[in-house]
């Protein structure tokens, strides 16, 4: 029994034709690491037998570990926001918006998963495991959709913050694809700058 299957401990319903054709085969991926084509294998199971509790788990499942690599892979972008040793904040609107697209196909495959999860759960409503598993897959989503909107509200609201242009150059900002820096003024007002701006000696 592979690494992959006994990571989840549920038993797969499914007839020995899904099992040989979509089950190993996609049990194979997954013990490689490969889950996008883990995710393929299930989903292409699925169109054939489209009820077939076993695959709509491996579904989820999949999709699940798909997303994690996906957040994984958010570490490597650059910051989009970070604090500078004076207290000053640095936002990079280019690495804001990447990491939003990032966020939203994060997204996307979640739900995709929640919905494997539900059509699960009206076939076999009591399973204490796929309940739980949707506890998690939902938990997971909430955490990525608070992150997505508290970004997005972090990119709207600077103009209202700062006002719209750089305090060192006086030109225009692009909050959407500038690295801009914001400096408390007063206890009340935020300056903005460019970062190379701000980074210019006095």
């Amino acid at each position: 029994m592979g690494q992959a299957e006994t990571s989840f401990n549920v038993p797969l319903k499914c007839t020995p034709e899904e099992y040989k054709h979509f089950v190993e085969p996609a049990m194979g991926e997954a013990d490689k690491s490969n889950f996008p084509t883990a995710l393929d294998i299930v989903t292409n199971g699925l169109n054939a037998h489209p009820a077939s509790e076993g695959l709509l788990f491996l579904k989820a499942y999949f999709g699940y570990k798909v997303a994690d690599s996906m957040s994984n892979q958010l570490i490597a972008l650059p910051r989009a926001i970070e604090r500078l040793p004076d207290g000053s904040l640095v936002i990079d609107g280019s690495a804001a918006n990447q990491m939003l697209i990032q966020f939203g196909e994060i997204i996307k495959v979640l739900e995709d998963s929640d919905g494997a999860i539900d059509e699960l759960l009206q076939v076999n409503p009591n399973s204490q495991e796929v309940s739980g598993f949707k506890n998690y897959i939902k938990a997971k989503l909430e955490k990525l959709e608070r992150e997505s909107t508290n970004m997005r509200t972090s990119l709207g609201n600077s103009t209202s913050i700062a006002g719209g242009f750089c305090q060192g150059c006086r030109q225009t900002i692009s909050f959407e694809s500038q690295k801009v820096v914001f400096r408390r003024a007063s206890a009340t007002q935020m300056e903005v700058f460019h970062e190379a701006c701000y980074k210019k000696p006095n």
